[in-house]
């Protein structure tokens, strides 16, 4: 049972409001820097041999990130930076993945996960967790925690008045 994030439903955009912004106000409504799938690629892989970039890429696979998960990355920042479209960033898809890999394979990392884990196994993984702690102790206590400020917040009721009204002295 994963935790879902709240969205107010008030914190969006007004309709139209994008209609009313500058034109080109950011660096994916102008023209791409690159529009062939090999400037791009060069782009990506003198990005990716930079020495702090590598270590980064290989802890990540070293502790199990999936090449598809730092590819998806890699390539929306692109995106976003106004490296190429998201046409070339689909076409490149591929491309980046063999890069990642061609990293990992170098490093000497044994087990390169490359699609990131089945919903299926992050609920088996979850339920584990579940199991290996004891939440009904959990739940108990904060039942507890709730009743006993349920109780006090009564007690305080009881003794006033209103607001502005004087503090009884206790009796």
């Amino acid at each position: 049972m994963p935790l879902e994030r709240q969205q107010n439903p008030f914190d969006a955009p007004i309709a139209g409001q994008s209609l009313t912004d500058t034109p080109k106000n950011y660096k994916w409504e102008n023209p791409p820097r690159f529009t062939s799938k090999e400037e791009a690629s060069v782009f990506i892989w003198d990005k990716l041999n930079n020495k702090d970039t590598l270590a980064k890429i290989i802890l990540m696979l070293e502790t199990g990130v999936s090449v598809e998960s730092l590819t998806r990355v890699i390539i929306f920042s692109g995106f976003i930076e106004g490296a190429y479209n998201v046409d070339l960033g689909v076409l490149l898809t591929p491309v980046v993945q063999k890069m990642i890999f061609a990293i990992g394979k170098a490093a000497g990392i044994k087990e390169i996960k490359l699609t990131r884990p089945k919903q299926k196994e992050i609920q088996k993984v979850l339920k584990d967790l579940y199991k290996s702690r004891d939440f009904s102790r959990d739940i108990a206590d904060r039942q507890r925690t709730v009743e006993k400020k349920d109780e006090d917040d009564d007690e305080m009721e009881d003794d006033s008045k209103g607001l502005m009204s004087k503090r009884m002295e206790e009796k």
